[in-house]
């Protein structure tokens, strides 16, 4: 499971800018941003274009939480010759991703920014437990994208954080109702929050979550053409409880 969590947002990778550098979104912003969020599973890969780098993989989809249904996606790189630098990416028979995607021409394409989480070949109980999470997070999303219009689901971290944890992870005795909690905040010129409201809590230990935002959090600010200096923001935080007995993994996230 720990492994599903360190892949689990390069999920929240994901937009291509020049030399490969990819941007890390949240998994909200990505959920809101793709055209198909899913899982599938790679059944061939082919059609190799040496001067494009490009090849084709046929794939089934197993399970899908947003999006139109598709059997082949176009994919950066060269068959078991793909160069990172250049964004590129191996895909192999049977392998499996919760993945987030949108169409190149028409057609839907992965690179090595794309927006994933590789699964393991085959379905784990652990696994089934964490997909439960994020399906109902996805379902939260999609009933209530009234709630957040003209606004961006941005990262926060943990200022003061000088060990393994931050402070959000060391409450004790949290016992959340619900695997994730959105908040919308306003902040100032140094990113910190000013204000904070609910807008779907854990539903325990919702006022020292509230607090430890407002004085020991800072936000990753979004920034666009049209709003270059934003002053409100969504933060999504999650619940990790198979991170509980490890003392390197965060309990509640702010992704």
């Amino acid at each position: 499971m720990k492994k599903l969590l360190l892949l689990s947002f390069i999920l929240l990778s994901v937009i291509k800018v020049s030399a490969c550098s990819c941007v890390y979104e949240t998994l909200a912003y990505n959920y809101q941003n793709s055209e198909f969020v899913g899982i599938i599973k790679i059944l061939k890969v082919y059609d190799e274009n040496t001067e494009q780098r490009t090849y084709k993989a046929d794939i089934e989809i197993e399970k899908m939480y947003k999006g139109t249904t598709f059997k082949t996606m176009n994919v950066r790189g060269l068959i078991g010759n793909s160069y990172s630098g250049a964004c590129e990416i191996d895909v192999l028979p049977n392998e499996r991703y919760l993945i987030f995607l949108n169409k190149n021409n028409n057609t839907p394409s992965i690179s090595s920014c794309t927006p994933k989480s590789k699964l393991e070949n085959k379905p784990t109980k652990a696994e089934n437990l964490w997909l439960k999470n994020k399906e109902k997070a996805f379902t939260y999303l999609n009933n209530n994208t009234f709630r957040f219009i003209g606004l961006q689901f941005s990262h926060c971290y943990d200022e003061t954080q000088t060990e393994s944890r931050s402070d959000l992870s060391k409450i004790s005795g949290f016992k959340p109702k619900q695997p994730f909690a959105i908040y919308k905040v306003k902040i100032d010129d140094t990113s910190k929050i000013q204000e904070i409201t609910p807008v779907t809590t854990f539903g325990s230990k919702d006022s020292m979550i509230e607090n430890i935002l407002k004085t020991k959090m800072k936000v990753f600010t979004p920034t666009s053409f049209w709003n270059p200096n934003p002053k409100e923001a969504l933060l999504f935080l999650s619940y990790h409880k198979e991170n509980i007995n490890d003392p390197y993994g965060e309990v509640i996230s702010c992704d």
